[in-house]
C-alpha cells in the first residue's frame, strides 16, 4: 500500500485523512491497515511514534455505522490516561462526518461527567483498566456489544499489573462475533499468552523488530560521573532550545524527577515535572504547557511519560538510566517520531555498565565502543546539582560516544 487513497474507507474517512494532510501510510499502517479492515485479528509489533494509532481507529470507524444504539461496540484499552486522550484526540480528528460517538474512560477525573456522556449513548470506549472496572461495577456501561477490541500497548498494561483488570473486562464482553487487535513495542512470553488468550487465528505483522531502535534517533552515550550530570544536562538543554526544539528528561524515581526539575527552574529553565504522584489536572496543565512550548523541558518518569507524542521533542536525555533495557527503547521513542530526526543521550555512570550493555544486546548494536572507565572523583566543582550556565567556566565535558 503506496497510499491512504487505495483503501475501501467510507469517503468521510478520506476526507478526514486528506485534510490532515496524511497522504503517505506509515510502515505499521502499510502492513497491517489492509488486514485490520478484513475483520481478522491482529497483532502488531512496532515502536511508538510510527502512527499504529490509525491501524485501529480507521477499520473501526469505517465498520461503524452512524446509529442511534445505545451500547458501545468498539472498546479500546491503554495503560495510561495521556495515551487515552491522545487515542480519543486521533478518533475524533478521523471519525470527523461520521457520526460516531465516543467517550474517554480514565482515573483522577471525575466520574460523572463521564456516566452522563455513557448515559447519552456512545460508539467507542477508550479507556484505562482500572477506571472501565469502576464502571462495570457501577453498571454504567454495558459492554455486551462489543464488536472490536483493541489492547493498546499491550506490554507496558502488562508491565502496569494490568492484567487482572483484562481479564475481569474480558468477561463482560459478549459472545457474538468480535475482532480483537494487539498492540505491543515487544512481544515477551507474558504478551503472546495474553494474545493466546483473546484473539483467534491471528494475523502477524513486524513493522520494527524491538532491536532495531527508529533509525531517525540519534543515539549517544556520555560516559560521566554522577556530578557531572547537571552541567551537561543543561549544555544539551540549551542545545535543543537553539535548535528550536525541546526536550524530554527521564528519571528513574519520582523524588528524583522533582529534585532534577525544581533545580532546572532555579537555573532559569521553562521546566515542569510530570510523574505518578501528581493529580490528573496538574499533569494535564503541564502537558498542556509543554505542548505549547511554553515550557522548554519536561522531566518525566516512564510511566508518566507512556504514549506521550509531542512532535517538537527533539531531545531525549536519560539523565538516569532505565531498570530494564526495553524502557530504553520506549523512552527514546518520545523523539524522532513520523520521520522526524532526534537525538537520544545516556548519562552512564561506572555502576550503570551492566544497564548499558543490557541495552545494546536488546537494539543489538555497540552505543558505547570503549571499555567502562573508573569512576572519577568529582574533583571539578563541589556541586552535586545543577550549576546555572552563567555560573560555568570551561570545564573538560564528558567523552561522547555515538551509535546510530
Amino acid at each position: 500500500m503506496q497510499s491512504f487513497s487505495e483503501l475501501a474507507l467510507r469517503e468521510a474517512l478520506h476526507r478526514s485523512l486528506a485534510a490532515a494532510d496524511h497522504v503517505t501510510p506509515t510502515e505499521i499502517q502499510a502492513l497491517a491497515l489492509p488486514v485490520a479492515l478484513s475483520g481478522r485479528d491482529l497483532i502488531a509489533c512496532a515502536q511508538t511514534g510510527g502512527g499504529k494509532t490509525a491501524v485501529f481507529a480507521l477499520p473501526i470507524l469505517n465498520a461503524l455505522d452512524h446509529s442511534e444504539s445505545a451500547h458501545p461496540r468498539a472498546l479500546v484499552l491503554v495503560p495510561t490516561r495521556e495515551l487515552a486522550m491522545q487515542v480519543e484526540a486521533a478518533f475524533a480528528l478521523y471519525g470527523k462526518g461520521t457520526g460516531l460517538r465516543g467517550v474517554v474512560l480514565y482515573g483522577g477525573a471525575n466520574i460523572t461527567p463521564q456516566i452522563n456522556r455513557l448515559r447519552r449513548g456512545v460508539d467507542i470506549v477508550v479507556a484505562t483498566p482500572g477506571r472501565l472496572f469502576d464502571h462495570l461495577e457501577r453498571g454504567t456501561v454495558d459492554l455486551s456489544h462489543i464488536q472490536t477490541f483493541v489492547l493498546d500497548e499491550a506490554d507496558r498494561l502488562l508491565d502496569m499489573g494490568f492484567l487482572p483488570q483484562v481479564q475481569r473486562i474480558a468477561k463482560h464482553l459478549g459472545t457474538g462475533p468480535r475482532q480483537t487487535m494487539l498492540f505491543s513495542a515487544t512481544m515477551d512470553d507474558a504478551v503472546e499468552k495474553l494474545a493466546q488468550a483473546y484473539l483467534t487465528d491471528p494475523a502477524r505483522v513486524d513493522a520494527n523488530p524491538r532491536s532495531m531502535p527508529v533509525p531517525e534517533i540519534e543515539q549517544i552515550v556520555h560516559r560521566v560521573t554522577p556530578a557531572e550530570k547537571g552541567d551537561l544536562l543543561l549544555d544539551v538543554l540549551h542545545e535543543a532550545r537553539e535548535a528550536g526544539g525541546s526536550a524530554l528528561v527521564f528519571t528513574r524515581t519520582r523524588h528524583g524527577a522533582d529534585r532534577l526539575e525544581q533545580t532546572l527552574a532555579r537555573a532559569g529553565m521553562k521546566s515542569g515535572c510530570i510523574h505518578g504522584d501528581i493529580s490528573q489536572p496538574q499533569r494535564e496543565r503541564t502537558l498542556s504547557r509543554f505542548r505549547s512550548r511554553h515550557l522548554d523541558v519536561l522531566v518525566a518518569t516512564d510511566v508518566a511519560a507512556r504514549g506521550l507524542d509531542v512532535p517538537h521533542i527533539t531531545h531525549v536525555v536519560n539523565y538516569d538510566m532505565p531498570v530494564c533495557a526495553e524502557d530504553y527503547v520506549h523512552r527514546i521513542g518520545r523523539t524522532g517520531r513520523a520521520g522526524r530526526s532526534g537525538k537520544a543521550l545516556t548519562f552512564v555512570t561506572y555502576g550503570d555498565t551492566p544497564q548499558l550493555r543490557a541495552i545494546e544486546k536488546l537494539v543489538g548494536q555497540r552505543l558505547d565502543p570503549n571499555p567502562p572507565v573508573e569512576e572519577r572523583s568529582p574533583v571539578m566543582g563541589r556541586h552535586s546539582g545543577v550549576t546555572p550556565r552563567s555560573a560555568r567556566g570551561g570545564s573538560r565535558r564528558p567523552s561522547a560516544r555515538r551509535g546510530r
